[in-house]
């Protein structure tokens, strides 16, 4: 037993022109769908951010005694620092200057024969904390000028 070969029903010029035009018309359906899936655009640059307040400058304040196990313990008061280099001293007494330095993002570390220091700077305020363990102090002090 033999088979005919398979032939493809007659199309009609009309019926082949509308099949085109259907796959055109599916065709521009899935483009326009596709396109509306694209990633989004990105975002803006961000703004660029407004130069810190520069650390350098004098600063002027007051410390407060928060410990105190000894006469020996200096007397709190008014509190007057130089930052140059993002570098100061703390006066403790009479003979002791501790030696200071802010980081860039506002820590404040320093120390001195026997004692230590921490705080913070925000914007133009620093403040911060000294001890040698016996005596401490907190101190806070605001930026002078502009």
């Amino acid at each position: 037993m033999t088979c005919a070969p398979f032939r493809p029903p007659f199309e009609s010029p009309l019926a082949v022109r509308i099949m085109q035009s259907v796959r055109l018309a599916l065709l521009a359906i899935v483009c326009a769908g596709a396109a509306g899936c694209a990633a989004p655009k990105p975002p803006p640059p961000p703004k660029p951010v407004a130069p810190a307040d520069p650390v350098d400058g004098e600063y002027l304040g007051t410390s407060t005694r928060y410990q105190a196990d000894s006469r020996a313990c200096p007397h709190p008061g008014s509190v007057s620092l130089v930052v140059w280099d993002n570098k100061f001293q703390y006066h403790w007494n009479r003979e002791i200057w501790l030696d200071a330095a802010i980081a860039d993002d506002g820590t404040v570390t320093g120390s001195g024969p026997g004692l230590s220091l921490q705080g913070r700077r925000d914007g133009k305020r620093l403040e911060g904390d000294v001890t040698n363990g016996t005596c401490g102090f907190h101190f806070t002090v605001a930026k002078q000028g502009s």
